[in-house]
C-alpha cells in the first residue's frame, strides 16, 4: 500500500474528506484511485482472516500523474471562479500548462499585450520560452493588468505582497473544484496541465506541438497524452476503417463451405 502521507483534509462530509484523503494517498504512490482502494480493501481482508499484513513497499512517486478535465468539467470549474484574479491566475496555468510552483515566477514585464506575447518559465527541466497568447487569453490578462492598483512585479502576487504560493493556489484550486461538483482525484491543480495538453492533441495539433508548449525536453514525456486522448482514438480508428491494409470482417461470410467445421 506504501506509506501514508498526511493531507489536511477541506471542510465537507466525512465521505467526502474520506475521498478526498484516498485519492491523495494514490496519487502520491503513483496509483489510480479504483487501484488504490481494491489494494487497501484486500489488506484488511488479509488482517480479517488473521493473516500477517505484508510489509509497505516504498511508496513511488512519479514525476507526472496523468488525470485531467474533460472539456465540460473545465467548463464547470471556471463557472466557479468568479474573482478577476483568480479566473485569470488559473486561466493562465490552462492556456499554458503552467504547474503550480511555475505561477509564482511569472513577473508582469513577461506579458506584452501589444505582441500577444508572454514569457513562460518553466522549473523540473523544462524549456522556458515566449509563447503566443490566444485572444481569449490576451483579454482576461488585459483586463486583470487594469484592474491592478499595486506597482508590484509579480503578475499574481498574494496579499502579503509576495508571489502567491503553491499551498496557496492549491487550496484555492481546491476550493473552486469542490463547489463545481469535480471528483475528489481531480480536485488538484496539475490537472489544467494535463488537461490542455489532452485537449490540444483532441483539437488535432501534433505532439511537436504540444511538447514545445508544454516546455518538455523529450517527446517521450509528451507522448503519454497521445495515449489518453480520445479524440485521437476517434480518428485512429476512423482512419482504420478506411485502411485498405486491414481486413473488413462482415456480419455475413463469403464463399466458403457450406458446414461448420466439426470441433475436436
Amino acid at each position: 500500500m506504501g506509506d501514508i502521507v498526511p493531507l489536511k483534509t477541506g471542510k465537507g462530509t466525512a465521505r467526502d474528506q474520506l475521498l478526498e484523503m484516498a485519492a491523495h494517498q494514490a496519487r502520491v504512490q503513483g496509483k489510480s484511485l479504483a487501484q488504490y482502494l481494491r489494494e487497501l480493501q484486500a489488506q484488511i481482508e488479509r488482517k480479517g482472516e488473521g493473516g500477517t499484513a505484508p510489509r509497505p513497499l516504498t511508496a513511488r512517486v512519479p514525476c507526472e500523474q496523468y488525470v485531467y478535465l474533460t472539456r465540460r468539467e473545465v467548463g464547470l470549474f471556471f463557472d466557479q471562479v468568479i474573482d478577476l484574479r483568480d479566473r485569470t491566475l488559473f486561466g493562465t496555468m490552462y492556456y499554458f500548462g503552467l504547474r503550480a510552483s511555475e505561477v509564482g515566477l511569472l513577473l508582469r514585464e513577461h506579458v506584452n499585450l501589444r505582441t500577444r506575447r508572454i514569457y513562460i518559465p518553466r522549473l523540473k527541466g523544462g524549456i522556458p520560452g515566449e509563447k503566443v497568447m490566444t485572444a481569449d487569453c490576451r483579454r482576461l490578462l488585459q483586463s486583470y493588468l487594469q484592474s491592478r492598483r499595486d506597482a508590484l512585479p509579480y503578475l499574481f502576487p498574494s496579499r502579503n505582497a509576495r508571489p502567491i504560493s503553491r499551498k496557496r493556489l492549491d487550496a484555492l484550486f481546491r476550493h473552486y473544484a469542490r463547489q463545481a461538483g469535480l471528483p475528489p482525484h481531480k480536485r488538484h491543480s496539475h490537472c489544467l496541465r494535463h488537461s490542455i495538453a489532452t485537449h490540444l492533441l483532441d483539437a488535432g495539433q501534433s505532439l511537436e506541438y504540444v511538447q514545445d508548449h508544454l516546455g518538455h525536453r523529450s517527446i517521450k514525456s509528451t507522448g503519454v497524452y497521445a495515449k489518453i486522448s480520445d479524440a485521437k482514438r476517434e480518428r485512429v480508428a476512423a482512419q482504420t476503417q478506411l485502411a485498405r491494409e486491414v481486413a473488413k470482417i462482415g456480419t455475413k461470410r463469403g464463399r466458403g463451405p457450406t458446414q461448420r467445421p466439426s470441433c475436436a
